[in-house]
């Protein structure tokens, strides 16, 4: 199995989605800016990014524009309005989870992508 990059500025919802894939036994790396979340992307091999679309430095939107998508990324946002949703899409996101997350839902489509 491989490793789950956590892309989340909010320490709470970063700590609560470690904690909740940690219990799963999935190895999890975190960054709390963009450009971090980023510049780990794009130096690591993850299986699976997990990224917010609100952030400082390098949003969400910019991240997916830069990266090279050779591995899924989830977005996980409280923007969840459609257009929100199909703009991630278009940039590349293999799927779009709305916060506040609910549990089975996140985990389903973490499964589904690993």
């Amino acid at each position: 199995m491989g490793k789950i990059l956590l892309v989340e500025d909010n320490e709470l919802n970063l700590k609560l989605m470690k904690d909740i894939l940690e219990a799963q036994s999935y190895s999890v790396d975190t960054a709390m800016d963009g450009q971090t979340g980023l510049d780990k992307a794009l130096a690591n091999e993850y299986a699976l990014i997990i990224l917010d679309i609100q952030m400082p430095v390098v949003s969400g939107y910019d991240f997916l524009r830069a990266y090279d998508k050779k591995n899924p990324v989830i977005v996980v946002s409280a923007c969840a309005m459609e257009n929100e949703v199909n703009k991630a899409k278009e940039l590349g996101c293999a799927d779009y989870i709305s916060k506040p997350i609910q549990l089975v839902e996140f985990l389903n489509t973490v499964k589904k992508y690993l």
